[in-house]
């Protein structure tokens, strides 16, 4: 993989990761939950900051990416 396409693997599958975040804040502590959630953030902000100048091949290349990615770990934990 180049450098590019490692990035936009990452970036992709980052809003993903804050969904399933998001899904276990009630399994959480209270001092990880804190963290978890300005992670969250973080990730919400810089996905938009991206995405909102983003082309439409990029766009479908990030939902494609995520969508691998969610049978990926639906599969391994079967």
């Amino acid at each position: 993989m180049t450098k590019e396409q490692k990035l936009t693997a990452s970036i992709a599958i980052l809003p993903s990761i804050a969904d399933l975040l998001e899904d276990c804040e009630g399994m959480i502590g209270k001092a990880l939950k804190v963290r978890i959630k300005n992670m969250i953030s973080q990730i919400r902000t810089l996905d938009s900051k991206i995405m909102d100048s983003a082309d439409k091949w990029t766009i479908e290349q990030q939902i494609d990416i995520q969508r691998a990615f969610r049978q990926f770990l639906t599969k391994g934990f079967e």
